[in-house]
């Protein structure tokens, strides 16, 4: 149901030649505010795809031609007689702008008056009142053969010709002063004696001249009664009355009344098949669809409230830093783990060398000069290519490197890893010259945030509770105060500030996997998982980020183990005790779906396990120059669960044969992510050297050789799977 809605909203915004707002929601009849610009219609779940068509191209048409201003100032009758005209007026107005939809109209209401939707069938429709004829003739179509008056045509006419909203008032007016007139002229007059009531119809003119008088000073204390200046002339002889035949008089004046009262007019002030229409509209809406609340990501957000740049945090980490010598076991690793990463990073840029000439030379291309070619001018006489080539290798696009790493709780065992992969990845960028940054995602700065502003006091541990403040209608919330995202190592920085920032980064992760003479950096504590609200932080960054590094091509890495935390959006309540209106956060759930004005782009309700997947393909969609490139680090027993998460589970039996085979995985075509990759936890922490005992034979050598070019090349596959990205 939400694909269908998705094209219907494309095709609504297309249709109207603007970026509308499309809403879909349990209500009984589209609309649209002309002010807002948002156009709401109904969940048709149970309408055919030509119906649902010819609604929204009908409620578009709306949005393109009708005004916005009060036609009750210049119009006092009743809005029915006005929304039939304009009907007829915007569907020949849209079927002109799109020819397309003249099948899509012409199909749809024929569907629904076969499903009865105006209430018509089996009835005689001269029986109908001119403003129900007049829509039944526009809507059902000429070959349904609706009877009109020759000076009812004249009305019809009027209608197929009008072009501006004012005609149309004009024409609704008009249509509703010989209503009146032909009410007023049939109206039997109200006596007590049956008799005295039938003489006085016999009388002739002056009898019924009297009558008409007492009826309209009767309507005085009804506005809507009166015809207004500029409408129809009265002059007109709308019905003739047979007095000979006293009878029949008297039984079309019966007729006539019930008619008013069931499948007519309804008084005259109404259109019974618009209203019929309009019934019958809700029941192409399930009684169980959802009511949906459309949520969005923050207009703007303030950057310095949620990103700790690298040199504030790294001069916070010296501040708190003990004496080198607390240090000395975890930086001779250190040191030990640049020396052997070399190779690794050297293999890096090597192919990422030769990517780039390959790359460069398939896009390369050939031009003539203007200058002979000696060796060929001998073939003139049958060879007019006698011109010398050069060949033009057009220049790559500038890429950009952005990691987003978890720095939550449940990576405790694996932070110490990943964290070598990040520095390897980080050197390589380094070395071929590619701008990029390293963000860490906790909800744990704050505390250090609290130290900073006043260190005579000790930091507060003690409300470790997300404060749901200044919550914005309909928005997805960020708490100012406990998700951030700390830069953890810059391109922009120099080598010796890259090498202090790579250093810090390896103590602090360090601490959770050695034993250690140090605690954590205060505000560097491993804490929640705000995966989502880093994705969703991403739509302000990247921009800024591609300014200023002048970039093309941006790749965003994701370096998680898990989901993240419950994400939840500002929602409007209404407080009893204190009668007003109020936003509390609620978390993202299946009545809230996700829509980013700037694409136009809606997604499917929110679940628990596809949250991740709407916030990454958002991202792609307004910025579509990113990958995003996920490596997911798992155990052997959440493999399933994560495949059928993020990929296509049809393919989890050949997922599963490399997973054993090579202690990692590549996820082919990604719900969400550019790329996939899921890297098995125990392979990143195993570290397999070259070590063989003296006097080993020739079969042990090559089994612990084989040992370390495995592991090798499972770091390998890690290291070297964004190339074909950067490249």
């Amino acid at each position: 149901m939400h694909t269908q809605q998705e094209i219907k909203g494309n095709l609504a915004r297309l249709l109207a030649t603007e970026n509308l707002i499309v809403e879909h929601r349990k209500v009984s009849t589209a609309m649209f505010d002309v002010d807002r610009r948002v156009l709401t219609l109904p969940m048709w779940d149970k309408a055919s795809s030509v119906v649902y068509d010819m609604l929204v191209g009908h409620e578009v048409g709306h949005a393109l031609f009708t005004p916005n201003e009060d036609w009750r100032e210049v119009a006092d009758i009743p809005k029915d007689f006005i929304n039939v005209i304009e009907d007829a007026r915007i569907e020949k107005l849209m079927k002109r702008k799109f020819p397309g939809l003249n099948k899509s109209f012409s199909k749809g209401y024929k569907e629904l008056h076969d499903m009865d939707f105006f209430s018509v069938q089996g009835e005689d429709l001269s029986t109908y009142s001119l403003i129900d004829r007049i829509n039944l003739h526009f809507k059902i179509g000429a070959s349904a053969l609706i009877p009109f008056s020759i000076e009812e045509k004249l009305f019809v006419a009027r209608t197929d010709l009008a072009e501006t909203f004012e005609e149309v008032l004009q024409i609704a007016q008009d249509v509703y002063a010989f209503s009146q007139e032909q009410k007023d002229e049939v109206e039997i007059p109200s006596t007590p004696d049956e008799s005295e009531s039938n003489a006085n119809v016999l009388q002739g003119s002056d009898s019924a001249s009297s009558d008409k008088k007492d009826n309209e000073s009767s309507d005085e204390d009804q506005p809507n009664a009166k015809p207004q200046a500029g409408g129809a002339s009265s002059g007109g002889t709308h019905a003739k009355i047979e007095s000979e035949i006293e009878d029949d008089i008297i039984d079309d004046w019966d007729d006539e009344d019930e008619e008013e009262d069931g499948a007519g007019s309804e008084g005259g002030d109404q259109s019974s098949t618009q209203r019929s229409f309009d019934d019958a509209s809700e029941k192409l809406s399930s009684p169980d669809s959802k009511n949906l609340t459309y949520v969005e990501i923050p207009e703007k957000v303030n950057l310095d409230k949620h990103v700790v740049d690298w040199k504030k945090l790294h001069d916070w980490i010296d501040s708190q830093a003990l004496e080198s010598i607390a240090y000395a076991d975890v930086d001779q690793l250190y040191n030990e783990f640049r020396k052997q990463s070399q190779k690794e990073v050297n293999y890096l840029v090597k192919e990422f060398e030769c990517r780039k000439s390959a790359d460069a030379y398939a896009r390369a291309g050939q031009s003539k000069t203007g200058v002979l070619d000696t060796t060929k001018l001998h073939t003139y006489l049958y060879n007019e290519d006698i011109f010398k080539k050069i060949t033009i290798l057009p220049d790559g696009k500038n890429h950009g490197l952005l990691f987003l790493l978890d720095w939550s709780g449940s990576m405790q065992n694996e932070i110490l890893a990943t964290v070598k992969q990040l520095l390897n990845l980080t050197a390589f960028c380094k070395k071929v010259q590619i701008p990029f940054e390293v963000y860490g995602f906790t909800n744990d700065w704050i505390v250090a945030e609290r130290a900073i502003q006043n260190d005579s006091k000790s930091p507060d541990y003690d409300s470790y509770s997300y404060k749901k403040e200044n919550a914005v209608k309909n928005e997805v919330y960020i708490n100012d105060d406990w998700f951030h995202l700390v830069n953890f190592i810059s391109s922009r920085s120099n080598g010796r500030d890259y090498e202090r920032m790579c250093r810090n980064l390896w103590r602090e992760a360090s601490y959770y996997r050695n034993y250690t003479n140090y605690q954590y950096t205060i505000g560097l504590q491993l804490s929640g998982t705000p995966l989502n609200e880093a994705i969703v932080m991403m739509n302000y960054i990247i921009p800024n980020f591609q300014k200023q590094n002048d970039l093309q091509k941006v790749n965003l890495c994701i370096l998680s183990d898990g989901e993240g935390c419950t994400t939840g959006y500002g929602r409007e309540y209404h407080d009893e005790y204190q009668d007003e209106y109020k936003v509390h956060v609620r978390r993202l759930d299946w009545s809230a779906v996700l829509r980013d004005r700037k694409t136009g782009r809606t997604y499917p309700p929110f679940e628990y396990d596809n949250c991740t997947n709407i916030f990454i393909q958002q991202l792609r969609d307004r910025n579509p120059d990113v990958n995003v490139i996920g490596f997911r680090i798992l155990d052997g027993s959440s493999l399933s669960g994560f495949v059928g998460r993020y990929a296509n589970f049809e393919k989890y039996t050949d997922i599963q044969k490399q997973w054993k085979k090579e202690k990692s995985a590549i996820i082919s075509n990604p719900k969400a992510y550019s790329a996939l990759y899921v890297i098995n936890s125990r392979s990143l922490n195993k570290e397999v050297e070259f070590n063989v005992e003296s006097g080993a034979q020739k079969g042990e050598i090559s089994k612990a050789f084989k040992r370390m070019l495995g592991n090798k090349s499972t770091n390998k596959k890690l290291l070297s799977s964004f190339i074909g990205y950067v490249s």
